[in-house]
């Protein structure tokens, strides 16, 4: 058995895990792109007047963050469960 300095051994993981968190990690990376058209609308202080655009922006933005907030509760979760098996995997 493969034992660390502290005499621990040492947990297998596989590429395949490796490659399916990263996968994870990637899916949350994409949303960089996206989230700060987000933060822009919401830190304009300088909004126009026109009512009818600002439901627009508003309602656009919206749509977007909810995509976003159910993608990410999502991910967490996934990445959650993966975490989990990954530490409860065989130790060679």
């Amino acid at each position: 058995m493969i034992q660390t300095e502290n005499k621990q051994p040492i947990k297998e993981i596989s590429h395949q895990d490796i490659y399916a968190l990263y996968d994870m990690w990637e899916q949350l990376q994409s949303w960089q792109e996206v989230l700060p058209v987000l933060e822009k609308f919401f830190e304009d202080e300088n909004r126009p007047l026109n009512k009818q655009q600002i439901a627009r922006k508003y309602y656009a933005c919206s749509q977007v963050f909810m995509l976003f907030y159910l993608d990410f509760r999502q991910t967490m979760q996934k990445m959650e469960k993966q975490l989990l098996e990954l530490r409860s995997k065989k130790k060679v």
